[in-house]
């Protein structure tokens, strides 16, 4: 006598709607980041228990561990620095500056980038981690 085999029902799952979310996540997660741009710099932050959270900046300066200069992710030189902010920051001077030095750096590597800052009329903020 012949066996009779049942016929298996084949499982349909919708993926039409996957690529949708994985565009809106992808979305998410850019709107939700911090959008300060120091991905290309490679600074330590300084550590401090006197660390606070402060307001989002609408500028970043950042001097790397070898001393290099960068305003927005974009390297500058020393002389560079006051320019480069005031033509990044405009008009909204009320707004922090956010200012990242590698913790392994001596004085006089990031005064000049300080005094900078100041002779543009900015209010600086140090950026570090809290202990």
């Amino acid at each position: 006598m012949p066996v009779r085999r049942k016929k298996r029902q084949s499982v349909i799952l919708p993926t039409s709607s996957m690529g949708d979310i994985a565009f809106l996540l992808i979305i998410f997660f850019i709107l939700a980041s911090n959008f300060m741009k120091t991905a290309n710099v490679e600074a330590e932050k300084p550590a401090s228990e006197d660390v606070d959270s402060v307001e989002d900046a609408q500028v970043s300066v950042a001097v790397d561990s070898t001393g290099k200069y960068f305003v927005q992710g974009v390297e500058v030189s020393r002389a560079e620095v006051e320019s480069a902010v005031v033509q990044a920051v405009g008009e909204h001077r009320e707004k922090p500056v956010h200012l990242l030095v590698d913790k392994s750096l001596r004085r006089e590597h990031y005064m000049p980038v300080l005094e900078a800052l100041g002779a543009a009329g900015v209010k600086v903020v140090f950026v570090g981690d809290k202990l």
